[in-house]
């Protein structure tokens, strides 16, 4: 192969003269580096490099074996990250031979300590973990023990990466030659609950105890919380349990994740005991339990008890955050109280605190439900001269509620405004602009639907309950009818709405057979007709002269615990 012209003899005598020199440069560093104390070694060594210095494998081998040797292990790994990233840079070595070069040479490193230090390095920068773990088996090849500091390290960056399994093969494949510690399984534990595999989260705890480790309160609440994830309430309630057996205390994190997990499975009195049982025990909750308990009663529409936790949480020194507002703004706004919901605005801000686009969201859809949509445009206005972004469902409840006041204009503006913004509809967004068209055109309706099918959004069952009240508003039971079997077709899981929607059409039409025959399908599929359902066909049963069958669906009505409508039974 011919040499480029550049590379002629003169140039690579050249080329070797001046490496020649580098090197008598850097050996002179080296002299200089060795007779300081490390900081200042690292001080001469990072001047260097500014100086466009090009150091050797040697020269970075004996920095890092002066750090090391006085225990300075950020300054190392600082150092390392730099070499790693590029940062610094020398024609005398590359990163693939520099870190060999660093692992083998005894001469000045401490070989296990350089491994741990490079590998935390590539964690901490978030590189890719293909190549920490090669380092990680090649360090454990070498006749090194892995410490768990570093074990947990590479564990927790795998399954934060979504890595889990290769996690579990990496404890499972070297469990028995690197260093663990109770952390070792919490993390592994906490993995197991991530990925909802409770199963083996319990076979960590076992292992972890036949290892001859103790689990602590960390590890039992991270199984508590993967238990009520999955609904095993009673698992959750038996740990609990056995923590006490085993003299572990519970901290308000434990407490914390019961109650809450108590609550989302509506078991509300349980809940409302533990958190009493909590404070009995000197167990202070926290901001995050007091959340919890709020939300509880706020969904439940108990604002005075609301608010009797509330005053008790400030008493207590507990600082309230913008969530606590949110919880309680949304249970006013659940009963209309829209007006004692916006006097929370000013508390919040007088507390230090800025309402988010969450409160905003609320209150606009709160005001536009109450009939007061000039109140939401106000607050609409408002937010943005606060310097807060509309989202995607900022603009859903005003579309929502402009469509409710058959405001078309404004309907349309804030679908360009939002498009404006670089804001795509969501699926919401559409099933609201179809359900505002079919009141009035359906063949706009079904185009939304069309350019709706065009992007990424697939309609659901709520989409097409719209288009099916549409119809049935129109009394076009055909085309209803139609959209009712193809969604059984599709696969989409008829709900209550839609039936309910169903029965009231052909009861319009005067179709007893047909809403008769969707009420015991409803029923027979464990939904509950609602009030209107019954009474209309009880209504057009009788219109038909169909007494028998009227007096069986007034039966069933009854049993249900629903009443009839007094002009029926008269």
């Amino acid at each position: 192969m011919q040499l480029p012209v550049e590379l002629n003899p003169q140039f690579a005598c050249n080329l070797f003269v001046k490496m020649s020199e580098t090197k008598n440069k850097v050996l002179a560093l080296l002299s200089k580096m060795l007779k300081v104390p490390p900081t200042e070694a690292l001080s001469i060594f990072t001047s260097s490099t500014h100086q466009n210095l090009h150091h050797t494998h040697e020269s970075i081998s004996i920095i890092i074996h002066q750090l090391l040797s006085f225990n300075m292990l950020e300054h190392t790994e600082s150092l390392i990250l730099q070499l790693l990233s590029g940062k610094i840079t020398s024609p005398l070595f590359t990163v693939t031979s520099l870190l060999p070069y660093l692992t083998s040479n005894s001469k000045y490193t401490n070989s296990a300590l350089v491994y741990e230090t490079i590998i935390k390095a590539h964690v901490k920068a978030q590189f890719p973990m293909e190549r920490a773990l090669l380092l990680f088996d090649e360090m454990i090849e070498s006749g090194f023990v892995p410490s768990a500091v570093l074990l947990n390290s590479v564990l927790k960056c795998l399954i934060k990466g979504c890595n889990f399994e290769k996690a579990w093969w990496l404890f499972v494949k070297n469990k028995e030659r690197v260093g663990l510690d109770a952390y070792t399984f919490g993390i592994l534990i906490k993995g197991c609950c991530e990925n909802d595999d409770l199963k083996r989260g319990f076979e960590v705890l076992s292992k972890m105890s036949r290892m001859g480790f103790s689990p602590n309160v960390v590890v039992y609440t991270t199984l508590i919380d993967g238990c009520f994830k999955k609904g095993e309430v009673e698992k959750a309630k038996r740990l609990f349990s056995e923590m006490g057996d085993i003299g572990l205390v519970a901290n308000q994190y434990t407490y914390t994740v019961l109650i809450n997990g108590l609550f989302k499975k509506g078991l509300k009195k349980d809940g409302f005991e533990l958190f009493e049982k909590m404070k009995s025990e000197g167990s202070l909750p926290d901001l995050h339990t007091y959340n919890c308990v709020l939300k509880a009663y706020c969904d439940d529409g108990e604002m005075h008890k609301a608010y009797e936790s509330f005053d008790e949480m400030r008493q207590r020194g507990v600082a309230c955050n913008v969530v606590t507002y949110n919880i309680l703004i949304e249970g006013l706004c659940k009963q209309r109280k829209v007006g004692e919901a916006r006097k929370l605005v000013g508390d919040m801000k007088r507390c230090g605190l800025s309402p988010s686009i969450i409160t905003y969201n609320m209150l606009i859809d709160a005001y536009s439900r109450v009939g007061k949509l000039g109140k939401a445009l106000n607050l609409f206005d408002e937010l943005k001269s606060f310097g807060l972004s509309p989202t995607v469902i900022t603009y859903n409840v005003l579309i929502a509620g402009c469509s409710r006041s058959e405001n078309s204009s404004q309907v349309l503006d804030f679908v360009q405004e939002m498009e404006q913004r670089g804001i795509s509809p969501s699926k919401v967004t559409y099933t609201i602009l179809i359900d505002f068209f079919a009141r009035h055109d359906m063949e706009k309706a079904l185009q939304v639907l069309s350019y709706m099918k065009k992007t990424s959004s697939i309609a659901d069952v709520w989409t097409y309950s719209v288009l099916i009240k549409g119809w049935c508003n129109q009394g076009n039971m055909k085309e209803a009818s139609k959209l009712f079997k193809t969604m059984g077709e599709m696969g989409v899981e008829l709900n209550d709405v839609i039936y309910n929607t169903m029965i009231y059409g052909y009861s319009r039409e005067g179709s007893s057979y047909k809403a008769l025959k969707m009420l015991r399908e409803m029923v027979e599929k464990g939904m509950m007709p609602n009030v209107a359902s019954y009474n209309v066909t009880l209504r057009v049963l009788r219109a038909d002269g169909k007494w028998d069958e009227a007096q069986k669906v007034l039966a069933s009505m009854l049993k249900s615990g629903i009443k009839p409508s007094d002009t029926l039974l008269s």
